[in-house]
């Protein structure tokens, strides 16, 4: 399996919040290209060790992923040789100077690009030559500097948008610690929150920490609170005389990671992970459930908050105490220089001094748009984030239509995204428009790959986004290998799906999926159930949509390899020829098929027919050996082979005459229907048997 070695920010020496950035942008850049996330500098951030007066246990401190979920198959780079990969880096520039942008054919030369980028140096991609690479390496330069937020870092087309933010989505706090800060943000009731950053400020160059006075934050609170509610403080010195004037100007004062271990300190103990990182964590997210907040300029634990606070749907304008940058040529000192107003603020909200389509391009030029605050491009509205990549410009020619281009092209469609599909001779050519002749892409699909048979003297090469990866002197011989690249293309495209080797038929509204490999006789029993008035889905690549239970047209031109009635190796029947049957394209599903069955079909030349029920734990089972995606995302994949088989029933089909074979499924379909896609018992499928 493919993998992505990443290193996390300064190798875990920095805070919380910190890291945990750093870790969204190495699970976007796994999730995006399917590989496997190998996580160096998975460490405990230190920066968040703090001692409560023995109240806390720090024998064992957390690392980032001991309270995120990653949400991709991740391995820490610890428990792997890394010496054995070998891998080629994609960049070894800082992330806060970079925008990394994908697919590699959008363009970079556009003026919405250039709002986008705002003044960063670099930028890259994950191309040509990386995308046959084992292993691949973001280590952000000599410092390990990969501290961004993914809002900004990310240039996506549509699909790649829509991918990234299932990918972020499923990013999420692991389940306990969500639940406790859930509980114990409705016990506080109706509360606001403040960040008042101090500790490691006074010890920051170009900050305000020791220069500020508690005045100014009472004064900064009174703009947005009333003072008789409740206020939950954020701050790691609660014992510290700055807050006294606060305490006696707002009555109602909870210092949150105080009040957790006063109130809380049983079930905060039962947590597996008990120590100062873990309650700084769930103070973000108790904060989050704040009616209103606000926080501390350039600092990426409020940044953060703002940004969990937008995702659950509240209000956030992003407001801060102040101003913390330095004006140009000030004197700075570690936690000071004189306070300025060169990021102006009204009532704590940034004002906007430019315009340009991206937040970031709106406010003060000072402004790092890598990490000095979050946006509202963060939040997860997929909507809205989508919206923004429509109009993203790419590099090369839009696919055209569904019909066979001159010159020797065809662009292949699925979920409005084309591959381009060509070659030099013409005849090869012809072949590859007959395969996907039901397969057209429309005007407005996205391209997302080119694959090509060229020949060059007697050579014929296959080319994958313009690399060279096979060569034959027979061109025909390639034809299979372009179809699998085609069809990966749209398995890494589509990573929600499940895509399975079967074919698929369907009667009336429901569908019948029939995985096999070679030679099993899925292709033969679906063009069997064609002929008896069956709508055709496939006969050879089945994408299932898990949430829905629904199987997707995937209508490749069924190939039918000739058959002497024996039983064959598998190097036997590669060999055997094929013929092509033709599909009345009125005759394909247009539209996904809920699932009524799964039936496994098994070809052997002296075999009765005979259907025999599977359990659950089988039907997994063989789905597995004929999934095309499970190296994609190993535990989703099985997760979701299990929901779809826990309610569908699933049968072993054993045959030798493919009518008798068709016409037991068509009995079994007709009684799935007859009984509301009921399950059908072990006797029902006995009894079909007896009737075959």
């Amino acid at each position: 399996m493919k993998s992505l070695i990443y290193t996390i920010y300064r190798n875990g020496s920095a805070g919380f919040s910190n890291l945990a950035m750093s870790l969204e942008l190495g699970v976007v850049l796994a999730g995006l290209t399917n590989r496997v996330l190998v996580l160096k500098g998975n460490n405990t951030p230190l920066g968040n060790v703090v001692q409560y007066h023995g109240l806390v246990r720090n024998t064992y401190p957390s690392k980032v992923t001991d309270l995120i979920e990653p949400g991709v198959p991740w391995i820490d780079a610890e428990r792997v040789n890394l010496s054995a990969f070998a891998p080629h880096e994609i960049s070894d520039k800082m992330a806060q100077d970079s925008v990394f942008y994908f697919p590699p054919h959008l363009s970079t030369e556009t003026d919405d690009f250039r709002s986008f980028l705002a003044g960063r140096k670099h930028v890259f991609t994950i191309g040509e030559a990386h995308e046959h690479a084992a292993a691949l390496s973001f280590s952000g330069g000599p410092d390990a500097n990969t501290l961004g937020f993914y809002s900004s870092f990310f240039y996506l087309d549509e699909p790649s948008q829509r991918r990234a933010f299932d990918i972020i989505s499923n990013m999420k706090p692991r389940a306990p610690y969500a639940e406790f800060a859930r509980r114990v943000a409705d016990d506080l009731g109706r509360f606001n929150a403040v960040h008042i950053r101090r500790g490691d400020f006074k010890q920051t160059f170009g900050v305000t920490t020791l220069d500020r006075s508690p005045a100014e934050v009472i004064e900064a609170l009174d703009h947005h609170f009333s003072r008789s509610g409740r206020l939950v403080v954020l701050t790691d010195e609660a014992d510290d005389p700055f807050f006294d004037e606060i305490r006696a100007a707002y009555g109602d004062v909870v210092f949150i990671d105080h009040h957790m271990l006063a109130h809380y300190d049983c079930e905060f103990q039962d947590l597996p992970a008990h120590d100062s990182i873990a309650l700084a964590y769930l103070s973000q997210l108790v904060a989050a459930r704040s009616d209103d907040f606000i926080g501390t300029m350039t600092s990426t634990f409020t940044a953060l908050i703002q940004r969990m606070r937008g995702n659950l749907g509240k209000e956030e304008r992003f407001k801060f105490l102040w101003n913390e940058l330095p004006a140009p040529g000030d004197k700075v000192e570690r936690g000071s220089h004189p306070p300025s107003e060169c990021i102006p603020l009204d009532k704590g909200v940034m004002v906007e001094q430019h315009s340009g389509p991206y937040s970031w391009n709106r406010f003060n030029d000072r402004l790092n748009p890598a990490w000095m605050r979050e946006w509202p491009e963060s939040f997860l509205d997929e909507a809205a984030m989508v919206k923004r990549t429509r109009d993203r410009e790419y590099a090369i020619a839009n696919a055209s239509p569904a019909e066979t281009i001159p010159g020797g092209s065809y662009a292949v469609s699925f979920q409005n995204n084309a591959v381009v599909a060509s070659s030099n001779v013409a005849e090869v050519a012809d072949a590859i428009a007959r395969l996907f002749a039901l397969m057209g892409a429309s005007s407005d699909a996205l391209p997302i790959g080119d694959v090509r048979l060229e020949r060059s003297g007697d050579e014929t090469g296959l080319l994958v986004d313009r690399t060279q990866i096979k060569t034959s002197s027979d061109g025909f011989r390639l034809l299979r290998h372009l179809y699998r690249e085609v069809v990966r293309r749209f398995i890494e495209r589509n990573t929600d799906l499940v895509w399975l080797h079967a074919g698929c038929v369907a009667w009336r509204d429901r569908a019948v999926i029939l995985p096999g490999a070679w030679g099993r006789g899925k292709s033969t029993l679906v063009l069997e159930l064609y002929q008896s008035g069956w709508d055709f889905l496939s006969d050879d690549i089945v994408p299932v949509d898990p949430r829905t239970g629904r199987a997707i047209p995937f209508p490749g031109t069924p190939q039918v390899r000739a058959s002497n009635g024996k039983a064959l190796s598998r190097n036997q029947i590669s060999g055997l020829s094929k013929s092509v049957a033709e599909i009345d394209p009125a005759r394909v599903a247009p539209e996904p098929r809920p699932v009524s069955a799964i039936v496994f079909p098994h070809f052997s030349p002296e075999a009765e027919t005979q259907l025999v029920a599977m359990s659950p734990a089988q039907a997994v089972g063989e789905l597995l050996e004929n999934c095309l995606s499970f190296q994609n995302n190993t535990d989703a994949t099985v997760e979701a082979l299990c929901a779809l088989v826990e309610n569908l029933p699933a049968y072993r089909l054993l045959f030798s005459d493919a009518a008798e074979a068709g016409d037991t499924i068509v009995r079994l379909q007709a009684s799935l229907q007859e009984e509301g896609a009921a399950e059908t018992t072990l006797a029902d499928a006995q009894n079909l048997n007896r009737r075959s």
